[in-house]
């Protein structure tokens, strides 16, 4: 009967360790089998070092600058080699301890009573071996380095994350920088032929062929282009300072884009594919989260299986010896076996707060995987759909720059055969240089769009080994 009823009792303890997983909830809506807002299915998601496909070698030295020695990253790196050493710490907790001990004692003294013995001198010397080891019979400490495990396996995948943000932003930076440069180049150029426009309509307007109203809104519009081109300065340099801070270097302003002309005549192959149940297990961001939650509910196991009974064995094996030179002597040997079972009975109810409390940690990690997922899903359908937009509104700059051009070498013609005023022909240059600023600056949209859609789609890189 005693056998029996001790079968039953560590039945029903085993069945509550076990029950103590929490159930995952159905949170997420149903997936469709593509994206919605795709230009193609077929198109794949995007390849490893993604920014690649701008054709930019200094853009991507600078990518590269940027993940080797931001202080954002190092830090995070940093904070995975400390998750992993506190891995090992739990995975220490369910090996044996083994203790060596050595005291030395020598004493005088003189007893009570007994003068005429004098003095007496005596010593004690012990020396020990123990080892201890608690029975992971439920479980808890088992819970508790799967614990640590998803902690650093959330670590090294929020790393990722931040690289991959920090290289999109990168990226954007360097792009923005790119187009500013372009559009600064492209207004001094037009500044240029709106000078020779308002100089032709002054000199009309000292011979009495043009009115005063005129000319005024002229030299409007000139002074509106000036005031532009010191804007374009500022705004580039500060993007040029982001790319400085970003790569760790000093914030000047003053750094040198070679390629940005090339970049800003770069076409851009279609845009990346992606499926929305393959976006939970490329990004980063989303696996660090479902790690997290997992990691949660070992913790909920934790709390649980800390009020069932613990079991720990304990040996000693040693010697005691009144003289060191006998210390080693088998006949001084001692040795003892201990076995403990330590059952919570009263604490308050604070072991069940524990546990509560550890569920509630779960379920708000749930809610905020959740939440993550439908952030991601809506990014990319986002993204998706403002690169429709963007490549339409890209094509009508592209045919208005190209009817502009037609117009302006139309009237060159005439003009070159004097059937044209000068600035009749000035003022269609003029209009040539604003349809390509538009251009320029609706290009620049779909370019950073595109940086948005890889980032969004977990666009790869080749990550440094630890």
């Amino acid at each position: 009967m005693r056998l029996s009823g001790l079968l039953l009792l560590f039945g029903a303890l085993l069945l509550f360790s076990c029950s103590s997983a929490p159930q995952p909830q159905e949170g997420l809506p149903p997936l469709p089998k593509r994206s919605l807002n795709a230009s193609s299915p077929k198109l794949p998601p995007p390849s490893e070092n993604w920014w690649k496909v701008f054709g930019s070698l200094e853009l991507d030295q600078l990518v590269r600058k940027t993940l080797s020695a931001n202080h954002d990253l190092a830090r995070a790196h940093f904070r995975v080699r400390e998750l992993a050493a506190l891995l090992k710490v739990q995975k220490a907790e369910r090996l044996p301890r083994a203790e060596l001990d050595f005291t030395g004692k020598r004493a005088r003294f003189t007893p009570s009573g007994a003068l005429r013995f004098g003095k007496i001198i005596y010593g004690e010397f012990s020396g020990s071996l123990r080892a201890s080891y608690e029975v992971d019979l439920w479980r808890r400490l088992s819970a508790s380095e799967k614990a640590a495990y998803f902690d650093l396996l959330s670590a090294k995948e929020n790393r990722k994350a931040l690289a991959l943000s920090l290289a999109a932003e990168t990226v954007s930076a360097y792009l923005e920088a790119a187009f500013l440069s372009c559009e600064r180049d492209l207004l001094r150029e037009e500044l240029e032929v709106s000078s020779r426009y308002l100089s032709t309509l002054e000199e009309k307007y000292a011979r009495g062929l043009l009115s005063s109203t005129e000319l005024l809104s002229a030299k409007r519009a000139h002074q509106g282009l000036k005031a532009l081109l010191p804007e374009l300065e500022r705004d580039l340099r500060a993007r040029l300072q982001v790319l400085e801070l970003l790569s760790g270097r000093y914030p000047s302003g003053t750094l040198r884009l070679k390629e940005a002309a090339g970049l800003c005549r770069q076409k851009l192959p279609p845009p990346p594919g992606g499926i929305p149940s393959d976006l939970l297990l490329r990004r980063p961001d989303l696996r660090a989260a479902q790690a997290s939650l997992r990691a949660m509910a070992e913790r909920v196991k934790v709390a649980r299986r800390a009020r069932l009974p613990r079991i720990v064995l304990t040996a000693e094996e040693g010697r005691v010896s009144p003289a060191l030179k006998n210390l080693l002597s088998s006949k001084n040997r001692l040795w003892t076996l201990l076995f403990g079972i330590t059952q919570p009975i009263f604490e308050g109810g604070r072991l069940s707060a524990e546990e509560k409390a550890a569920r509630m940690r779960y379920q708000q990690a749930q809610e905020e995987y959740f939440e993550a997922v439908l952030e991601a899903l809506k990014e990319v359908e986002y993204g998706f759909l403002t690169e429709k937009r963007l490549q339409e509104r890209v094509k009508a700059f592209e045919r208005e720059v190209r009817l502009s051009q037609k117009k302006a070498r139309f009237e060159k013609a005439r003009f070159e055969t004097g059937l044209l005023p000068a600035e009749t022909y000035l003022k269609a240059l003029m209009e040539v240089f604003e349809s390509k600023r538009k251009f320029l600056a609706a290009k620049k949209l779909l370019f950073l769009n595109r940086v948005f859609l890889y980032r969004a789609l977990a666009g790869d890189f080749e990550e440094e080994k630890e």
